[in-house]
């Protein structure tokens, strides 16, 4: 007799965070919301009153673009009732929680605090306190055996966070003796997540940092007010800003365009949030409030676009390697993977002696997986740059990893010629593609090289004229993985056994 096998679904968890009324809170709010939660996950953000209490505008943005992307529940309650650690607990209880995180920013808590939090949870919910470097101080499980509760109290005020009419800061109340052991204040930066309470799938994805929620005067003050003398990039929706931050961080700011679409700041946090790579950019913070939409990212020296043609043989090898590496990143060790779209020369920029991070994540998007097991293309609205943009992805709007390699294709073919993608001078008009390809095909490759390349290692620029040849054939089908242009880039005789194949 035959039975069938139901299809193991995902526990749907209520996770509790206690807030109050500095950026430190915000921030491990949307830590929650971008690392932690699973679609279904209901996030239940607790704040409890104290004399003098008021809401800050203009906080919750963001957070609401989250949820709605990750089919997140979450509200906010508010409590007049003291003390603040049995006010939580309690709530734990009455909401079956599975999870209750809390930030303090003493590097020496005292730990009999904490021992005091867990006899008020049941030992199905797990107690996570951070200190106010995002280190996890305490984490373990419940030790109470009452049971857990399903009970209404007129304390609380509870609001749905799609219902706000402004956006708000989360206060947090503490008994006088709690204070002593327990600050109420947790710190902008964070840099915890906790792999423990990811799933195995998803835990490697995720950077062990927390970024930094800033405000717009912040951030004005560290640009001289977007002084022009600190514009150091400009693209079609974002201008960018040299900026020194509070701390003495030196940093890029890329502001955000009144006409950029609403959800490309929500993609690029939620993105870069989830990854860590030597050669993808370093992602600090962002601003979200009415007056400014903003990412901030590690300062660099300039883009691939602008040092191109200074550049030596050895050195344009190491940045096609790099970026390679950053997309084998994308494609194959994130999950699901991550399509960046927009891969061009003035979005590689460059540290130290001219190693490559790739940036500008605004257009990137997560390839999803169907049912049965096919990638999911359906058409969407094209973006990107024109010269560097996939034929198939023009016509028909589909999206895959190998959009991201036609784009690639492009800019080895720039490091081979020094010439730009699009051609705009008095000696040359078109796309460099267009040039290069039929040149390609016939193997007449090296009338591409720069003339102003002096000394090149001839085998590195047989790959690398292969490799940009495979990734701009028309059949996407037919062009390789990053992954073996990886190979062919980095391993002496790999050219030699593709040429052997072919022929």
């Amino acid at each position: 007799m035959l039975s069938l096998i139901k299809p193991k679904t995902r526990k749907k968890r209520t996770i509790i965070v206690g807030l109050n009324s500095d950026n430190g809170s915000r921030d491990i709010l949307l830590w929650l919301l971008t690392a932690l939660v699973n679609p279904g996950d209901y996030v239940l953000a607790i704040h409890v009153q104290e004399p003098n209490d008021s809401f800050n505008p203009n906080t919750f943005h963001i957070h609401e673009d989250i949820c709605k992307s990750k089919q997140v529940d979450l509200q906010v309650k508010v409590s007049e009732t003291t003390p603040y650690i049995s006010n939580l607990t309690r709530q734990v209880r009455e909401s079956y929680a599975s999870i209750l995180v809390l930030g303090c920013s003493l590097s020496r808590p005292d730990y009999s605090v904490f021992s005091t939090c867990l006899k008020g949870l049941p030992p199905t919910c797990t107690l996570m306190v951070m200190d106010n470097l995002g280190r996890i101080l305490f984490q373990n499980q419940g030790t109470s055996q009452q049971g857990s509760e399903r009970s209404s109290h007129s304390g609380y005020q509870q609001t749905n966070i799609r219902d706000l009419q402004k956006s708000s800061t989360l206060p947090s109340s503490l008994q006088a003796n709690e204070k002593q052991k327990i600050s109420k204040k947790a710190q902008p930066f964070l840099n915890f997540a906790p792999h423990e309470l990811l799933p195995s799938s998803r835990s490697q994805q995720y950077s062990t940092r927390i970024k930094r929620q800033f405000t717009s005067e912040q951030l004005n003050y560290a640009t001289n007010n977007l002084d022009p003398a600190m514009l150091i990039g400009e693209g079609g929706h974002s201008k960018v800003y040299r900026a020194n931050l509070e701390d003495g961080q030196a940093a890029a700011v890329k502001i955000l365009s009144s006409d950029s679409p609403s959800d490309n700041l929500v993609q690029e946090v939620e993105i870069l949030s989830k990854i860590k790579h030597e050669n993808i950019v370093q992602f600090i913070g962002f601003c979200s409030d009415k007056n400014m939409q903003a990412v901030v990212y590690n300062l660099l020296k300039g883009s691939l676009n602008q040092y191109l043609r200074k550049m030596e043989w050895k050195e344009r090898v190491g940045i096609a390697i790099g970026v390679a590496k950053a997309l084998n990143h994308l494609h194959h060790s994130c999950n699901p993977p991550i399509i960046h779209r927009d891969v061009k020369s003035s979005n590689i920029l460059l540290f130290g002696n001219f190693q490559p991070q790739l940036a500008d994540f605004g257009e990137a998007t997560e390839l999803k997986q169907s049912q049965n097991g096919q990638s999911n293309t359906k058409p969407c609205k094209i973006v990107g740059t024109f010269g560097y943009l996939a034929p198939e992805y023009i016509m028909y709007g589909k999206i895959d990893e190998k959009i991201d390699i036609y784009s690639y294709g492009v800019v080895l073919l720039e490091l081979i010629t020094g010439k730009e993608a699009i051609q705009t001078n008095q000696n040359s008009h078109g796309s460099l593609v267009l040039w290069a390809r039929p040149l390609l095909s016939c193997g007449q490759g090296n009338q591409l090289i720069d003339p102003n390349l002096k000394n090149y290692n001839k085998e590195e620029m047989e790959a690398m004229l292969m490799a940009a040849r495979l990734c701009l054939l028309d059949s996407s089908s037919r062009r390789p993985t990053m992954k073996t242009i990886l190979r062919l880039l980095e391993e002496q005789g790999y050219l030699f056994k593709m040429l052997k194949v072919q022929i």
